[in-house]
């Protein structure tokens, strides 16, 4: 999982790496990203178009959150403890955050 070059054009970045051992032995990759949130997934239409209209979310920062896995990604948070929590609360955790 690495960030590719339409994301990096966009703003988003890697806010946290983690582990996790499927079957308690291999050894799994968590990301947590972090995007502008002028991005956010409401501002989109169903085939990826940007809907001016709608409002960016208020965060604290300026980004929205949001953990990556294997082939899946998660809703987003408006902080970056708040998408660690909720990867950690998925029932293949424990992560071991780095």
């Amino acid at each position: 999982m690495r960030l590719n070059s339409t994301w990096e054009e966009r703003g988003y970045r890697i806010a946290a790496t983690g582990t996790w051992l499927y079957d308690r032995t291999v050894r799994m990759k968590v990301l947590v990203w972090a995007k502008p949130a002028s991005f956010a997934y409401a501002r989109f239409d169903d085939d990826e178009n940007l809907i001016e209209g709608r409002p960016t979310p208020e965060t604290k920062d300026g980004f929205l959150y949001f953990f990556q896995f294997q082939l899946g990604a998660s809703d987003e948070y408006l902080t970056i403890e708040e998408a660690k929590a909720a990867a950690e609360a998925k029932p293949w955790g424990p992560i071991r955050w780095d």
